[in-house]
Order: C-alpha cells, then sequence, then structure tokens
C-alpha cells in the first residue's frame, strides 16, 4: 500500500507544472529522500527500499511510455499534415529517449524521404506504393514476419489504403499460422518453453484464437508439471543427501508451480517433521548440558517446521523456567558462600584475638614465675642438703655422739625449718642431755 501511495505521489509531481519547469531532474535517490518529507515516515528496511526504487522505474516507465505516445501521436499529426520537418524533429527526439520505439523509427524514415520534396503527396503515395510492393515481395518469398512488419508500416502510414488493409489481414492469418506451426514444431521437440513463445506470438497476432489459446493451456500445464518434475527430483536429491533445508526449499519451490502434488506435499510434510526432530533434540542435548540459550535457540529454530507451535513454546518455558530456578539457586549459594566466608573470617579474627591474648599472657606469667622458679630450685637444694645433715646427725646420734648429732640437725633445721624428722631428732638429744630417758 504504501508503494502504490509513494507512486501516486510520483506520479503527480511528474505532472506539475513545477516538475515541467525544472531544469534538472532529480536522481531517484534524491526523489526518494524528498518522498520522505510527505510525512508517510521514513523507510528503513532494506528490502523495503528495493521494492520501492523498483515500483518508481516502474511508474516512470509508464508515465514514460505515455507521454513519449503523446509526442508520437503529435509527430504523427504533423506527419499527415505534410509537415514533415517537425514530424521527423519529434521522431528524432522519440528515438533519442527511447531507440526502441519502432513506430518512430518508421515516422522518422518516412518522414527524411518526403521532405524537401516538390509534390508530396505525389511522392508519399510512391512511396506507399514501394512499401505495399516490398511487402508483398517478401511475402511471395516467404519471409512472413518482416513482410507483415513492412505492411503494418504501409497500413500505419496510410491507413485509408484498403488493399494494404486487406493484404495485411491475410498476413496475420498467416503470421499466426506460422508461429503456430514453429511451436508445434518445438512441442514436438519437447522444447515446452520455445513452443510457448512461438504460441504467445501467435496470439499477438490473434488474441483471440480458439485452437492458440488451447494449445497454449496444454503447453502451459505440461510446462508446469515438468518444471515440478523437475524441482521435485532435485529435491530428492537433496533429500537423499542428508541436505534437508535444501529438499524443503526446492519442494516448496515445486508447489509453487504444481500446488496441487499430493507426492510432493507428502514429502514436504516428511521433511519438515525431520528438521523439526533434528531441531528438537539438538536442544534437548543443549539442554541436558545446561545451555539453555542455545537450546532454546534450536527450538526456535525449528518454529517454521513445525505442526504443532504449543509443543515447541512449551520446551522454550521449560528452559527459561529452569534458567530461572538455577540463576536463584545460585544466587542463594552465593549469598550462603559470602555468609560463610563472613563468619569465617570473624572465627579466624576471633582465634587470632585469643591466640595474641594468650601469648600476651604467657609472656606476663613467664615474667612473673620465673623468680618464682628461681627460688623454688633453691628451696629444694636446702632440702636434699638438709637430708644430708640430718642422715650425718643421725650416724653421730647412732653412736651417742649427741652433741655432734646435735650440730648436724641444727644445720639441718636452718636449712629445712619444715623437716619434722630434724624437730624429732632435736628434741630427742635435749631429753637425753637432760637426764631423761
Amino acid at each position: 500500500m504504501k508503494n502504490i501511495i509513494l507512486a501516486a505521489i510520483f506520479s503527480a509531481a511528474l505532472c506539475s507544472p513545477v516538475f515541467s519547469q525544472q531544469q534538472k531532474v532529480k536522481s531517484e535517490e534524491s526523489l526518494f529522500l524528498d518522498l520522505q518529507k510527505t510525512g508517510l515516515g521514513s523507510i528503513n528496511e532494506l528490502q523495503e527500499k528495493k521494492r520501492f526504487i523498483e515500483t518508481i522505474k516502474l511508474e516512470k516507465s509508464k508515465i514514460q511510455s505515455k507521454m513519449l505516445l503523446n509526442v508520437y501521436e503529435n509527430a504523427f499529426n504533423y506527419y499527415r499534415a505534410g509537415n514533415y520537418e517537425d514530424a521527423r524533429d519529434l521522431a528524432a527526439k522519440i528515438l533519442s529517449i527511447d531507440p526502441n520505439f519502432e513506430d518512430a523509427s518508421m515516422l522518422l524514415e518516412a518522414s527524411d524521404q518526403l521532405r524537401g520534396a516538390i509534390r508530396p503527396a505525389l511522392s508519399e503515395k510512391l512511396m506507399i506504393e514501394d512499401r505495399f510492393k516490398s511487402a508483398l515481395s517478401l511475402y511471395n518469398d516467404g519471409r512472413i514476419v518482416d513482410a507483415h512488419k513492412k505492411m503494418e508500416e504501409v497500413v500505419k502510414l496510410a491507413s485509408n489504403n484498403i488493399k494494404a488493409a486487406y493484404w495485411l489481414s491475410k498476413m496475420k492469418d498467416d503470421l499466426r499460422d506460422y508461429y503456430f506451426q514453429k511451436g508445434d514444431q518445438a512441442y514436438a521437440r519437447r522444447d515446452l518453453r520455445g513452443a510457448l513463445d512461438n504460441l504467445y506470438n501467435a496470439l499477438l497476432v490473434r488474441p483471440r484464437d480458439a485452437r492458440t489459446v488451447a494449445y497454449v493451456t496444454r503447453v502451459e500445464d505440461e510446462l508446469r508439471q515438468e518444471t515440478a518434475n523437475e524441482k521435485l527430483r532435485t529435491a530428492l536429491e537433496y533429500y537423499a543427501q542428508g541436505r534437508l533445508t535444501a529438499a524443503y526449499e526446492g519442494l516448496k519451490r515445486a508447489l509453487e508451480v504444481q500446488p496441487g502434488d499430493s507426492k510432493a506435499n507428502k514429502l514436504l510434510a516428511e521433511v519438515k517433521n525431520e528438521i523439526e526432530q533434528n531441531y528438537i533434540n539438538r536442544g534437548r542435548k543443549l539442554y541436558g548440558e545446561r545451555k539453555y540459550n542455545e537450546a532454546i535457540g534450536e527450538w526456535n529454530a525449528a518454529k517454521p517446521y513445525t505442526a504443532s507451535l504449543a509443543y515447541l513454546d512449551k520446551l522454550i518455558s521449560r528452559a527459561k523456567e529452569q534458567m530461572r530456578l538455577e540463576a536463584e539457586d545460585k544466587r542463594r549459594r552465593s549469598e550462603a558462600a559470602a555468609v560463610r566466608a563472613r563468619e569465617e573470617a570473624e572465627r579466624r579474627a576471633k582465634e587470632e584475638a585469643e591466640r595474641k591474648k594468650a601469648e600476651e599472657e604467657a609472656k606476663n606469667k613467664d615474667s612473673l614465675e620465673g623468680p618464682i622458679r628461681r627460688l623454688q630450685g633453691a628451696s629444694e637444694e636446702n632440702r636434699l642438703s638438709a637430708q644430708k645433715h640430718y642422715e650425718e646427725g643421725l650416724k653421730y646420734f647412732m653412736n651417742s655422739n649427741y652433741e655432734k648429732a646435735r650440730d648436724e640437725w641444727t644445720i639441718a633445721k636452718q636449712l629445712d625449718p619444715g623437716n619434722s624428722d630434724v624437730d624429732s631428732g632435736l628434741k630427742r638429744i635435749d631429753q637425753l642431755l637432760a637426764g631423761g630417758q
């Protein structure tokens, strides 16, 4: 719809007086940019731009053809009025724009022959007669195509020439038969395209000929079937090679030519199913490998080939849900790991503080217990020495040398005041020396 609107705007622009007064014709690109300002919006897609430019070219060609036809009518009016100079100039201008304009070429040739003639009417009559004879000569030589073209020029230049009109009608029938025969010969060689080309030419000569129309219909059907079979064979070769996508595209092209081909439709359904299953299986494998995005991509790629979009959407939804669950689980595990790491850091910090405290206390304890241990070491030595003196005193006591015994025990008492044996020994000596038992 957008292309039609833009084409209409372009046509109106060409027909406007302002456009006709412009000295410089705008390029298609500048025209395209100008049309973007008309309120229809910009065209962004490359394919859309290409279609738009093609539409512009088509409309431009139509307008040019219509314009040239109008110019040709003016040139022909000059020719009919005997103004061969202006007729020639206009015909030359037409050919400078469209060199394939055959009627303009014919008019240019005729105007060149007649301009400057002393008796133009007689000269025109002689020219028409020469062309008529030339057409008949070609016809008699069997050159029906050239003869028809030449006689058609005679009728165009002299529309009131009854004799030329009669022969043109006769030549049309012969030309139709000529093309029909060539088409039939091409058909016999199974050159269906060549047959259609000639049969179409026959229809151009006699568009309502029932026999030609029927023949064209039959050949078109056969060509369509042959084309479809060829595309089907190519698709089957791709299928045998395992190139499923190429087979699918080939089958689609075959069905575009022959939509009702049941064999192609059945094979297309099988190929679509295989392609879909391949995508689904690859997606499942990726899903099992926890590559969910790739799996979703495979299942999305299967959609053009599926008969059940709901199933693929279900697979995709499940993958997305699994992604969400795993992301949530990962988040929870990450948070738990962060908590554990924080607790571990706190525990280590606490242990480090306790260790430092213990080291500090141990250091302080060592500073206090050192002298005590030294004192304890000295007291132990006194006890041992006191024990020796006690034992020496005991020897003296056993030998009734009480004075010596008391001396030894007195020393032992000084070294170890808490030794009860020494105290008992000294009391016993005191009793003995006092005269008691």
